[in-house]
């Protein structure tokens, strides 16, 4: 029986490696997936690319763009997707019972797999983005040797000088990973409210949310108000004069981070809530 503490550092890295040891195969098989469509990706860009340039030597190709734009949105959704299996061993009953009884503190095993899906993805990301990357490089240099094709520049997703990239400031690309954050949180809160579907059933709350707000905002004010008062009262029009006045990518970073803060806060009670609750 452990002591009644919060965390242990001894500890948490023993819970760590008890979850890489077990789980390692099934990690490998999803990286080794990841680098596969991230090389099929780069593969169709590059056959398109590079018989243009082949063909045509003034073509020019900007930043990398054409292979960081789809990676990034790749990037997304499987953050998400991953965020959502964060509570894969609560599935079935044998599983849940036993890994729920694993001596470690609730806060001890929350952490453990929320850096695994926000801070081991991002890393294993990365590392399959440069392994498709060095096989787009090895194949079309076999292809054509006559062009001279190097590797893509990450630097390129921030462009300070304004001619290419996805964000033109450090603040613009930081505003944007915090929106990131935001909505993987989401996912990871749908991870641990339904551990059957979670995925699916995180995207179809979103969708019913959004609806709901677009029934009040659109259908219930027309009707409870007057024509004159109706723009006073419309809930998107409010918003949008928020936004207009108050939206900075600095605001925006600090609004995200609240957000992603709060539903990591509340999936963590919510999975503490389960050692008692799913134990039966």
């Amino acid at each position: 029986m452990i002591n009644n503490n919060f965390l242990s550092f001894e500890r948490f890295a023993l819970l760590l490696k008890k979850d890489f040891m077990e789980n390692w195969k099934t990690m490998f098989l999803r990286f080794v997936m990841l680098y596969a469509i991230l090389a099929i990706i780069f593969g169709f860009i590059g056959h398109w690319e590079y018989r243009l340039l082949n063909n045509n030597p003034s073509y020019f190709s900007h930043d990398n763009m054409n292979y960081i734009t789809p990676a990034i949105f790749l990037f997304w959704g499987v953050g998400c997707l991953f965020a959502s299996l964060m509570m894969e061993k609560m599935r079935s009953k044998t599983k849940r019972i036993s890994y729920l009884m694993t001596p470690a503190t609730s806060f001890e095993k929350y952490f453990s797999r929320l850096l695994i899906v926000v801070v081991v993805f991002i890393a294993s990301y990365l590392v399959a983005f440069k392994l498709a990357d060095y096989t787009r490089i090895a194949i079309f240099s076999i292809c054509y040797p006559q062009l001279n094709i190097s590797s893509i520049d990450l630097l390129n997703l921030v462009d300070t000088k304004g001619y290419g990239g996805l964000a033109h400031t450090w603040g613009q690309f930081i505003g944007g990973f915090s929106i990131y954050l935001f909505f993987q949180s989401l996912f990871i809160l749908g991870s641990i409210l339904w551990y059957k579907n979670p995925f699916i059933k995180t995207i179809a709350s979103g969708v019913v949310i959004v609806l709901i707000f677009t029934l009040i905002d659109g259908v219930l004010i027309h009707y409870l108000f007057p024509n004159d008062l109706k723009n006073l009262f419309s809930v998107s029009n409010y918003c949008e004069d928020i936004v207009n006045r108050w939206c900075t990518w600095r605001n925006t970073t600090i609004l995200f981070s609240i957000f992603t803060l709060f539903n990591w806060t509340i999936a963590y009670f919510r999975f503490k809530d389960s050692e008692i609750i799913n134990r039966i």
